[in-house]
């Protein structure tokens, strides 16, 4: 219910007319604080959350009938009564959508702060993104408490990382709460233990005996056993008290036993005799006209029973407390406690025909279908049979809800049609296919295909309608692996829509580039995608602008041209950050090839925060190479940090994903991380048992076509690896030294670089001294423009030996080029492994920690402060790991984390930082 929800109307739905009946305001409006109808003020848990306004996040969360919404309705009124504003939200299954929830969100908010900020201009369309929340709430310095109520009808891993998105970028002034039935998986553990997050579960919410009596207050005769009778019989569950309550007012004994045993048939039962059947003629007509819709408002009552005074009649119930909440902040659209609805609604179907059901259900999709509220109406027709109205409608809408990317809704809705009726839609199946490809829903994707297929050839469709059918299997194909046939779909998506090159030639584009670049034609690949850049940015198309720039980085990483595959993915993030919806969906793609690249430069935390914002995304709808990329990051740094169990989940889930969707290289990736940390660990027996597992000969053409993500691992270098371990250095270089030259004779560099790393490796350890710094300097001499990081420092301490003896033997080179830039990067790399620093010379007229802010100094934790003050006094990291019981990885993993937030580059600034600040003497 676009605009129905929040304080201020949406623009899409403002321009159908639909929503001049739906005042805004500000407040919470009647019945929001405690006395309205005898409500308990929650005093205890409320008196938790006014201690904690300074937090980012509140979550109250419980199963149904708990009083979530009552606790955060009493806090926000008392935030109001503050000065604070609140904008309310709250959710239904087809907001499930990212960037239609932040929409949802924004708006909310404008409305709530219009009287103190103006608003600030959105999208014109009915998604937004978090650079667009931002906006709007940094308009007014006023206290926002921003709610979002029944999170559990959206809940699923693209809404979960988009509230850790939230969450973390919250202004001081911006609180969000969330009312929900299951728990978010945005890690609640870590936000409570830096103190930004109160949780309030099923316990804190249980009516203790106090509350119980207060509830009771207006039976002035009821007696101390009836009560505490009532709460035993109910362990304090305020739904059920809220029943017993309502069945006294409406007998004049209280003879009768209660069969209170929580959520269960009898308490159903109970709910239809004793409170229902009390109540009077009207208002029980009332509620069986109102139960039908989720929600309904004075308008849409009216329209349902043909009877005036629908906002009286809300009115009467809600003050009667029979279990109807206001859901929004303008008190016009309200919802029923979801048990009682099902009590009414199985009244109703008792009470009418089928053929009355059907045709109520019609008269509720013609309201909603008049008022421009097109999502809901569709749901209706569909529950009164009426595929037809519903697919002539969905039809209508189907390209706005592929443009704002809202996926889920589209399959959900295609799910619940027949294919005989959507076989007439083009729009919808052309939707469908796109969307269930890219929710992995293959055979669906595939039926729909099929469906498409006959239609075309039954029409003798034109080459433009063939095109764009071809345009929709690229989706398919990209999403199953499928690496050969997107070559093949895009040629003839591109051959047939050469006279209309728009979205779906760009798309094609896309496609074809990638298939060039998978091939190692870089230049074709660079110059598809320039003409695919174009075509998106006409076309305002940031989810295709999106692949277009992971591809363009991929190309340029994968020639060793690391620093403006950097450059060029900070801008694109921006991009998609200033954008709509790329930077909740597509932005994910470029955030799992930014986050490598960061890693690949050391900057860890960095990419480990990209890669807990976006994974979640990634899992549910992204192509194996971006989604397997953010996976070995992931666990990559989980190593780092010494924490090998949580490396191994992460790694097992990526296996679960491959085998559940059948994308084998995610397998076999995880396989090989699996294999390369055995390997590093010396680990013999475990890494043979590992890379057995693997299977021999099945490399998927590594050698011929560039996998980004596979590109300096699987399947040959897990192999040399393992045969150096092994101590067969012949065979290895056998593997090795074939594989480096058609490497380089590609332009594959950043493969390069690592064949000829190991190569040095295994010659160094066979004895074969100078062959492996001339092996190491080769590969140095490619990594020192674009300095290459975590591709040589991941070799472990055979990598750090081997350049420890080449920065010695150094001088010993008089002649050799570039050395002062490899000389450089030897530096370079040895202070990025926290083994040396050169000398520092700063100017002698200027402390160079002056320019240092002392705010940078606070953002250290407790730990880092305190390795921070050791490294000062000269502990090395083996020392700093025995005195602080930590491993020398988590250690490293520390150092990292400090020089990050101070802005230093090694021990030697770090030393001068603490003396600066007095840290140390």
């Amino acid at each position: 219910m676009a605009g129905a929800l929040e304080p201020k109307p949406s623009r899409a739905a403002a321009r159908d007319g639909n929503l001049s009946l739906l005042p805004a305001t500000n407040k919470l409006g009647r019945g929001a604080a405690a006395g309205a109808n005898n409500l308990v003020l929650r005093k205890h848990q409320l008196d938790r959350l006014k201690n904690h306004t300074g937090v980012r996040l509140i979550v109250v969360q419980a199963p149904a009938g708990f009083g979530k919404t009552t606790l955060l309705r009493q806090y926000c009124a008392w935030r109001e009564a503050q000065g604070s504003r609140v904008a309310w939200l709250h959710l239904e299954a087809h907001y499930a959508d990212p960037s239609r929830f932040l929409r949802l969100v924004c708006e909310a908010v404008a409305g709530a702060i219009e009287e103190e900020s103006p608003s600030a201009a959105l999208p014109d369309n009915s998604s937004a993104s978090i650079q667009d929340f931002l906006r709007v709430v940094r308009g007014t310095d006023v206290g926002i408490v921003v709610v979002v109520d029944n999170f559990e009808q959206a809940a699923h891993s693209g809404m979960e990382a988009v509230i850790a998105q939230l969450v973390r970028v919250l202004p001081q002034n911006v609180q969000l709460c969330i009312g929900t039935r299951v728990i978010p998986a945005i890690n609640l553990p870590r936000l409570q233990l830096r103190e930004q997050a109160v949780v309030v579960n099923v316990e804190g919410l249980r009516f203790r005996a106090n509350e119980t009596t207060e509830f009771f207050r207006e039976f002035r005769d009821i007696s101390e056993e009836e009560l505490d009778k009532y709460q035993v019989a109910t362990d304090g569950w305020p739904a059920a008290l809220q029943c017993i309550r309502l069945s006294m007012r409406g007998r004049t004994g209280r003879a009768k036993p209660l069969p209170i045993s929580g959520v269960t048939p009898d308490l159903i039962d109970f709910l239809a005799t004793d409170v229902f059947e009390n109540l009077s003629g009207d208002i029980q007509r009332a509620l069986l006209d109102a139960c039908m819709p989720e929600r309904i408002c004075p308008e849409l009552l009216e329209s349902i029973s043909g009877r005036p005074d629908g906002e009286g009649s809300l009115g009467e119930i809600e003050h009667l407390g029979l279990f109807l909440t206001p859901v929004d902040m303008d008190h016009r659209w309200f919802r029923f406690h979801t048990v009682f609805r099902q009590v009414l609604l199985t009244r109703l179907r008792r009470e009418l025909s089928e053929a009355e059901i059907l045709a109520r259900h019609r008269k509720i999709a013609e309201w909603y279908a008049a008022h421009g509220f097109s999502e809901e109406a569709i749901l209706h027709y569909i529950e009164a049979t009426d595929q037809e109205a519903a697919a002539a409608l969905l039809n209508a809408i189907i390209g706005r809800l592929v443009n704002e990317e809202r996926l889920d809704l589209i399959v959900r809705y295609t799910d619940r049609l027949s294919p005989d009726v959507i076989q007439n839609y083009e729009h919808i199946l052309n939707a469908a296919i796109v969307a269930y490809g890219f929710r992995r829903e293959f055979i669906k994707a595939n039926r729909i295909i099929a469906l498409r297929r006959a239609a075309l050839e039954r029409e003798n469709a034109s080459k433009e309608a063939w095109g764009v059918h071809h345009y929709t299997r690229i989706f398919t194909t990209a999403a199953q692996d499928q690496v050969v046939e997107i070559g093949r779909t895009a040629q003839l998506a591109l051959d047939h829509l050469a006279d209309a090159p728009g979205l779906e030639y760009a798309v094609a584009l896309n496609a074809r580039a990638y298939w060039l670049y998978l091939n190692s034609k870089f230049e074709e690949a660079r110059e598809a995608l320039a003409q695919a850049r174009a075509l998106h940015d006409e076309a305002h198309n940031l989810f295709g602008l999106s692949y277009c720039e992971w591809i363009y980085a991929n190309v340029l990483s994968t020639q060793g041209r690391n620093e403006e595959a950097l450059k060029s993915l900070k801008q694109a993030q921006i991009h998609n950050d200033e954008g709509a919806t790329a930077s909740v969906t597509a932005g994910s793609v470029i955030a799992a090839c930014l986050a490598e690249t960061l890693y690949e430069k050391n900057c860890i935390a960095e990419a480990e925060m990209l890669l807990h914002d976006h994974l979640l995304l990634l899992e549910q709808q992204a192509i194996v190479e971006p989604l397997a990329l953010a996976f070995l990051t992931m666990a990559r740094v989980a190593m780092l940090r010494g924490e090998e169990r949580e490396a191994e989940e992460v790694l097992d889930r990526m296996m679960y994903l491959g085998h559940r969707y059948n994308l084998r290289r995610l397998v076999i990736y995880a396989k090989a991380e699996l294999v390369r940390q055995a390997t590093l660990a010396g680990d013999l027996d475990k890494a043979r048992t590992r890379f057995a597992s693997m299977g021999q000969g099945e490399n998927d053409g590594e050698d011929d076509l560039v996998y980004f993500a596979g590109e300096t691992e699987a399947q040959t270098i897990t192999e040399a690896r393992l045969l150096i371990l092994a101590g067969r250095h012949a065979d290895a270089r056998a593997l090795l030294q074939p594989a480096a030259r058609k490497a380089r004779s590609q332009r594959r560099m950043r493969r390069f670089l690592k064949l000829n790393l190991l190569l040095a490796i295994s010659l160094n350890v066979e004895g074969q001294v100078n062959s492996a710094r001339r092996a190491l300097i080769e590969a140095l001499q490619v990594g020192a423009p674009d300095q290459f990081i975590r591709l040589i420092l991941d070799e472990g301490p055979q990598a750090l030996r081997l350049l420890h003896e080449a920065r010695a033997a150094l001088p010993k080179f008089p002649d050799l080029p570039q050395k002062d830039s490899v000389s450089a990067y030897l530096d370079r790399l040895l202070s990025e492994a926290g083994e040396f620093a050169p000398a520092l010379m700063p100017d002698a007229g200027h402390d160079e920690n002056d320019d240092i802010s002392p705010h940078l100094l606070e953002e250290l934790t407790d730990r880092e402060r305190e390795i921070l003050r050791l490294v000062s006094n000269g502990f090395s990291n083996k020392a700093l790991a025995d005195r602080l019981s930590l491993s020398t990885n988590t250690v490293k993993w520390h150092l990292r984390n400090i020089f990050e937030k101070l802005q230093i580059g090694n021990r030697m600034q770090a030393v001068s930082v603490a003396r600066h600040f007095g840290l140390i003497d």
